[in-house]
């Protein structure tokens, strides 16, 4: 996940723009996209340090799944990721709401709770 703004961005996988809750320690948040080869999420925080670049952190993703005839489930994506870029988006109240372009270090485990 590279941050080049012309368009001419080289992905190895397709993005699926999802809005997905993430959590990582101590923050939730919300995915904007997702790929098999990382995440862009936004979170508010007041600790930048904690997102800086060449940091790597422990996620996980929460879905649900809606298959037409079936029960509802939920899934739990979790494991590691190395934070390759950050922005500033916006400065609220409760801190600054940073864009975070994670890659994922290996593939995610899949969790899935039974109805």
């Amino acid at each position: 996940m590279t941050g080049v703004e012309d368009g001419s961005e080289h992905r190895t996988t397709d993005r699926m723009d999802l809005a997905l809750q993430i959590s990582i320690p101590g923050q939730e948040g919300k995915t904007v996209n997702i790929s098999a080869s990382g995440v862009y999420f936004e979170v508010v925080t007041s600790d930048m340090n904690a997102f800086s670049t060449g940091t790597t952190l422990p996620i996980k993703i929460d879905a649900v799944t809606n298959t037409p005839g079936c029960d509802e489930r939920k899934v739990k994506l979790h494991g590691q990721g190395l934070i390759v870029r950050n922005e500033i988006k916006d400065v609220t109240g409760d801190g600054n709401r940073l864009g975070i372009a994670l890659e994922f270090k290996d593939r995610l485990e899949i969790s899935v709770d039974e109805p």
